[in-house]
């Protein structure tokens, strides 16, 4: 994961905390990271679940390594970006759209991570194959109707109350993650962090524990969670209620998957249930590799999705 000192680099400043105001009056946050250069190749990038534009920062040496314009997008209510009450997954296509629209990007990819895949398969569904070059998903949620098997307790717990009791996933974000709500507090705030870091299985652990990866987890909390929990909760009805399309309805030619075997968050018989339905996908295991360690394979993984075909 990029080091959490990335964020206070004085020459991202301008480029982490960007919106713009979108037809329907929404505000759409976003911000970008990887290469500055003027033939970089643009990729969106769909944080996970809690998440924020910031979590795109795990791809910023990737990227520019690469050659890739990482733009991380904060969803609705979360980070920088407007509530949107009521909404779909296959809203989300049409914010990416008009923000690339907006950017003068003809043409670009886009990443999804963990939760941020549901979001990339629905753009692979709709927008424009001559817009859209090529979608990633790195250790994706699938269909809520396939369950939460092979997941831990903790995240089958939380998932089943944001779809069966909201109210009661409300309560226990806000029990969790209170010190994020707040943002007054920097040390509660980092306890907060290694108090999450400590549910994981040690592999993820690790990885997460250093002090960069520490900053950047708290940084991209701490903006998911500004506005309250309200948003990480809709974000847990969009996730768990039908997709609005069959993912063998998805024929667009450049799409690839990775998952690593030892995931426990989104374990790969997700991948592969995926890859086998929609025509075109490839998927990719990484032996070993779990839910956070999958970030090492950043390079691979860009280099893969953009290669020209």
């Amino acid at each position: 994961m990029a080091s959490g000192s990335l964020l206070q680099d004085p020459s991202l400043q301008a480029r982490l905390h960007q919106s713009i105001t979108l037809i329907d009056g929404r505000t759409l946050g976003f911000a970008e990271f990887g290469s500055t250069s003027e033939n970089a190749t643009p990729l969106f990038a769909f944080h996970g679940l809690p998440g924020s534009r910031f979590e795109s920062a795990s791809f910023h040496h990737a990227a520019r390594e690469v050659n890739v314009r990482v733009i991380g997008i904060d969803r609705p209510g979360l980070g920088l970006s407007s509530p949107q009450p009521n909404r779909k997954l296959m809203d989300w296509p049409a914010d990416t759209r008009e923000l690339a629209n907006r950017l003068d990007l003809a043409q670009y990819y886009v990443l999804g991570v963990s939760a941020g895949g549901p979001y990339a398969l629905a753009c692979a569904h709709v927008l424009p194959k001559s817009d859209l070059l090529g979608v990633g998903v790195v250790s994706g949620m699938g269909p809520w109707q396939l369950g939460t098997g092979g997941a831990t307790l903790d995240l089958r717990l939380l998932l089943n109350c944001l779809a069966y009791a909201p109210w009661l996933a409300r309560f226990m974000l806000n029990t969790i993650f209170g010190e994020m709500v707040k943002g007054s507090d920097p040390v509660k705030m980092r306890e907060v962090v290694i108090g999450a870091t400590k549910r994981m299985k040690p592999a993820d652990r690790d990885f997460c524990e250093t002090p960069e990866s520490l900053d950047l987890l708290q940084a991209s909390l701490r903006e998911s969670f500004r506005h309250g929990v309200d948003a990480t909760v809709d974000e847990g009805r969009v996730l768990t209620s039908d997709w609005g399309f069959e993912l063998d309805q998805i024929h667009l030619k450049n799409i690839r998957l990775w998952y690593g075997t030892e995931d426990y968050n989104t374990p790969v018989t997700l991948g592969r249930y995926m890859a086998e339905r929609m025509p075109h996908a490839i998927l990719k295991e990484y032996t070993g590799d779990s839910h956070f360690t999958i970030h090492r394979r950043a390079t691979e993984i860009l280099r893969d999705l953009v290669a020209p075909r």
